[in-house]
């Protein structure tokens, strides 16, 4: 499965060579962003600069590969 079509939302991460430390769950997201849900309150990362480990897979992925529109990211990927 190409990375581009992984999901994130909903899921708990952490970045990885990222100048944003963050854990939490991904709640939200952008065309270029992730909205993650730390410690109360809501951290915006960009995708593109960051690596960020799933833990529920156990992947790490490179933001580069997330960039760009969920809906249009999945559909492409036959998920909706």
């Amino acid at each position: 499965m190409p990375f581009s079509c992984i999901d994130l939302l909903g899921r708990e991460v952490f970045t990885y060579k990222c100048p944003y430390n963050v854990r939490g769950v991904v709640v939200g997201e952008t065309y270029n962003t992730f909205l993650v849900l730390a410690g109360g309150r809501v951290v915006t990362v960009p995708k593109s600069l960051c690596h960020f480990f799933d833990h529920e897979s156990g992947l790490l992925i490179n933001g580069r590969y997330l960039v760009g529109y969920r809906d249009k990211r999945l559909f492409n990927c036959g998920k909706f």
